[in-house]
This record gives C-alpha cells, sequence and structure tokens, in this order.
C-alpha cells in the first residue's frame, strides 16, 4: 500500500520511467520463456549445475569446453542454487527457472540505473535516459540470454547506487561482486575514484578510495587466488603472454592490427543492435527470406537513422549538466572502451558486450541530449513528431528481437527429437563424443572433444556436418576419415536432421 501511494505522489517523469520498466520487463520475461539457451549460456548453465550436483567448482570436468572452468563463478553459484531449489519440482522446471536469473538481474540493472540517473540529473533527464537504456537492443538481448553480463552489470550499477548515496562499504562489495560475475566489472573503479576525488577533501579521499579498492579486491580476491595456483595467470585465459599460465585455449598474443581493421566498428556496431557476437556471418541464417536484401537495407536504415538521432541528441552544444556529473561519466565510458580495444586486441571483433556496463552512463548522455533537444524545438507539432520517429524506431527493434529469439527457438527445436532420443535411449551416465558446447547442454550427457584418446572412454559419437547452430560441433575433414574408418555401428539416424549416432563398443 506504501508503494502505491508513493507512485501516486510521484511526479510524472517518474511515473513515466515506471511504466517504461514495467514493459521492458514484461518484453524481456516473454522472450526468456520462449528463449532457448545457446552460445556461452550452453557453458555456464551446465557449470551451475555441476555446483548443484556436486557442492563443487569444476576445473577439468567435460561441461562443453576444451579447457578448464575458469570464470568468476557468481553467476555460476547463482544457477546453482535455482537449480537445487526447482530440481525439488522437476527437472524442466529447474532448467526453465534458470532462464529468468538474467532477466531479474536486467530489470535490477534497469531499475537502480533510473535511481542513480535522477539523483545526478532530475526525473525528467532520467525518465528520456530509461528510454534509451530500456530498449537499446543489445541491454535486452543480454537481459535474455544466460550469459553471465547481465548479472556483472547490474553488480556495476549497483556500486554506483551506494557510491553516489554516500555508502562507500557497500560499493566497494558491489564492486567486488561484478568482478566475482566477470573480470570487466573492475574498470568501474576509475570513475568511482574520480567521483571521490570531487566529493571529498583530501584526507576523506585517501581514507574512502583505500576502503573501496581493498574491500572490492578482498570480495573477488579468492577467485583470482583460486585462478592464479591453478592456472598461472590470476585472469587466465586473458593476457596469458603477460603470466604465462597454463596454455591451453588461453589468449597469449597482442594483436594490434585488430585496432585498424574495419571489424573493430562493424562487429560493436552490430553488436550493440542486435546481431549475434556482432557477426556479419550471422545474416547466413536468414538468408532463406524473400528479398533478404531489402529487410537488410532498411534495417540498416534504421541504425543509421537512430545513430543520427543520438548524434544531434548529444552533440548539442547547450548540453551541460554540471561538469563534474559529465567528466565521471566520460571516465565511466572511456574505461570500458579501453577494456573494449584491449579485448579486441588480445581476443577477437565479436565482444560487443565488453561495453554493456557503460551503457548507462551513455543513456544519461542521451538523456541530457534529448531534453535539450526537445526542449529547443519551438512548435509542438516538431516535438510530436520526434518522438513518433523514437516510438517507430523502439518498435522496429522490438519486433527484431522477437523474430530473432522465436526463430533461433525454432532452429533449436528442430533437433528436439534427436535430444530427446539421447536423453530416453541412452543411459545418464554415457559418455559422448561431441564438440562444442551446446551439443553437450542439450543432451545433457558427459561430453568429450574428439580425439583418438578420447574414442576409447566415449560409449557414442554424435556426428552432424550441417549443424550450423554450433559450427564447433561440425568435424574436420581427419576427424571424419578417422571415424569412418573405426566401422562403429549406427545407433540412430535422422535424415530430416542429418544427425547420426554412432555407438562403439569396447
Amino acid at each position: 500500500m506504501n508503494l502505491i501511494n508513493k507512485f501516486k505522489k510521484s511526479d510524472k517523469y517518474t511515473k513515466y520511467s515506471i511504466y517504461i520498466i514495467i514493459l521492458f520487463s514484461v518484453i524481456v520475461f516473454s522472450l526468456t520463456s520462449v528463449y532457448h539457451v545457446s552460445g556461452d549460456g550452453c557453458w555456464h548453465v551446465p557449470v551451475g549445475k555441476f555446483i548443484a550436483t556436486h557442492g563443487k567448482f569444476p576445473l577439468f570436468e567435460p561441461l562443453g569446453r576444451d579447457e578448464p572452468f575458469w570464470s568468476p563463478p557468481l553467476y555460476h553459484i547463482i544457477v546453482a542454487a535455482v537449480y537445487y531449489f526447482f530440481s525439488a519440482f522437476n527437472h524442466n522446471a529447474a532448467n526453465f527457472a534458470i532462464k529468468f536469473i538474467s532477466p531479474i538481474f536486467g530489470i535490477l540493472t534497469l531499475i537502480f540505473s533510473f535511481l542513480v540517473i535522477k539523483k545526478l540529473t532530475n526525473s525528467k533527464i532520467s525518465f528520456y535516459s530509461t528510454i534509451f537504456l530500456a530498449f537499446i537492443p543489445i541491454f535486452i538481448d543480454y537481459s535474455v540470454l544466460s550469459y553471465v553480463e547481465s548479472s556483472m552489470t547490474f553488480f556495476v550499477i549497483l556500486s554506483v547506487y551506494f557510491l553516489i548515496n554516500e555508502k562507500i562499504f557497500l560499493s566497494g562489495i558491489s564492486v567486488g561482486l561484478s568482478i566475482l560475475a566477470k573480470y570487466n566489472g573492475i574498470f568501474i573503479l576509475p570513475a568511482l575514484i574520480y567521483y571521490l576525488y570531487k566529493k571529498y577533501n583530501r584526507k576523506s579521499f585517501y581514507k574512502n578510495s583505500a576502503i573501496i579498492v581493498i574491500v572490492s579486491l578482498l570480495v573477488a580476491s579468492p577467485w583470482i587466488i583460486r585462478n592464479w595456483l591453478l592456472l598461472g595467470n590470476p585472469i587466465w585465459p586473458f593476457l596469458n603472454f603477460i603470466f604465462h599460465g597454463y596454455q591451453i585455449k588461453s589468449y597469449s598474443v597482442l594483436n594490434i592490427k585488430n585496432l585498424i581493421s574495419w571489424n573493430l566498428v562493424t562487429f560493436t556496431v552490430l553488436g550493440v543492435f542486435g546481431v549475434p557476437d556482432g557477426n556479419p556471418a550471422a545474416f547466413r541464417f536468414v538468408s532463406w527470406m524473400p528479398n533478404i536484401i531489402s529487410y537488410i537495407v532498411a534495417w540498416v536504415l534504421i541504425i543509421t537513422t537512430f545513430m543520427f538521432l543520438l548524434y544531434i541528441f548529444i552533440s548539442k552544444k547547450s548540453v551541460n549538466y554540471g561538469k563534474d556529473v559529465k567528466k565521471f561519466l566520460k571516465i565511466w565510458i572511456l574505461s570500458y572502451l579501453v577494456l573494449l580495444l584491449v579485448y579486441i586486441a588480445n581476443v577477437g571483433f565479436s565482444v560487443s558486450r565488453i561495453i554493456l556496463p557503460a551503457f548507462p552512463a551513455i543513456a544519461i548522455f542521451c538523456g541530457l541530449g534529448l531534453n535539450n533537444f526537445i526542449e529547443n524545438l519551438k512548435t509542438k507539432k516538431n516535438k510530436i513528431l520526434v518522438f513518433s520517429l523514437i516510438a517507430l524506431i523502439i518498435i522496429l527493434f522490438i519486433f527484431t528481437l522477437i523474430f530473432k529469439t522465436l526463430y533461433a527457438a525454432s532452429l533449436w527445436n528442430s533437433y528436439n527429437s534427436d535430444f530427446e532420443w539421447v536423453k530416453s535411449g541412452t543411459n545418464e551416465g554415457s559418455v559422448f563424443i561431441a564438440n562444442g558446447q551446446c551439443i553437450p547442454y542439450n543432451i545433457e550427457r558427459t561430453s568429450l572433444y574428439f580425439t583418438g584418446e578420447n574414442l576409447n572412454k566415449a560409449d557414442y559419437v554424435w556426428v552432424n556436418q550441417n549443424f550450423f547452430l554450433d559450427r564447433r560441433s561440425i568435424l574436420n575433414d581427419n576427424e571424419l576419415k578417422e571415424l569412418q574408418s573405426k566401422n562403429y555401428n549406427v545407433a540412430y539416424s535422422n535424415k530430416n536432421t542429418g544427425t547420426i549416432i554412432y555407438t562403439i563398443k569396447h
């Protein structure tokens, strides 16, 4: 009842923001209900299940990747807790419940972003900023996908929330938790320290900065130390050319050429606007559509229009809401842009999600710009025209994301008969040869990568040379020749999907 009364007493822009948050919640919950776990989620979720089942962290256990488990474990611990609780009902309920972890963190991120922006500016600007953050495709995407980014971004914005409300110790804890969700969380520290520098006198600045840095590192240190001891690199597999840690699948080079490649811009921009991993090759999934080129051109025009509007909003000379606030936001954004460049040089181009924690700060600039732009319009007709154009772009973004989610789910569901045969026709303790991380997730069996040694350990071999949903699962020519030379018996085949499962008799 108090919440209802508080809502009624709120100003109109706060109410509008709440409506946006509710609409965002409906969208991400709806998308999640039909979303099929894919990509890195096929690795993160089984790790959480392993923790729930065995009560310990994995290391070299085969859980979908041919590498040790290194990822900061906060998201996986939450998956384990949810899976353990809902398993009391049934297995399907537990699998379904896990998918809603990211949406909950996404909604919380939007709520606390609104509170932060309102504290730094006002309710009107926070409303405009909330519109941008809620409907930019990358934010919706990672509020649905079973990736760690949603949890990490929440704890980043929570650290800012506690900081601007002078709860320094809690801010440090939040930074530490963001690092335990993903290493990237630590890159919020420069912005937090700058804020302290402007807020407090020298003595208090040093004290509070030390609290945030020390507390955050203490919270994150158990995992950092664990990886240093077990893998020889506290942030394995990244920057391994510095630490010389465990070598398999590590990133041991720094390719500066990546920083002058057009792929840097192409992959980043496409990723921000909803293309999986920002990879242009993802368009092959819809190559069957009539007039596909026309649709892609129209989509590019929509993005171009959107970015042009943002440029107009942000570049307005009248955008000025406090020098220190703007510098704080710029440092926040710049820190993650530096991380983006390092990541691209060390890992590769498909990294738009690296800058996800910077989007609340970017949203504030967009809110400030839109506010000033609207105020400078002379007629109500022009204002309605601008808002109508923004609304149209948002609607098109949402429908594109709905189509992408439903279509991806339908592609995965077309293989359900193969997955179900494995789960009903083989023992739970059976070992499969299945490359990639998504086949093991879907068949729920221990799976090893294809090697001569692993063939001696396995009971079955999964083969589908057309499985473009996870191309890592496709055998190369040498592996296929070796398999064919074994003359294994076919235990299952499906002409419609192209899946063949061979049985190995030891």
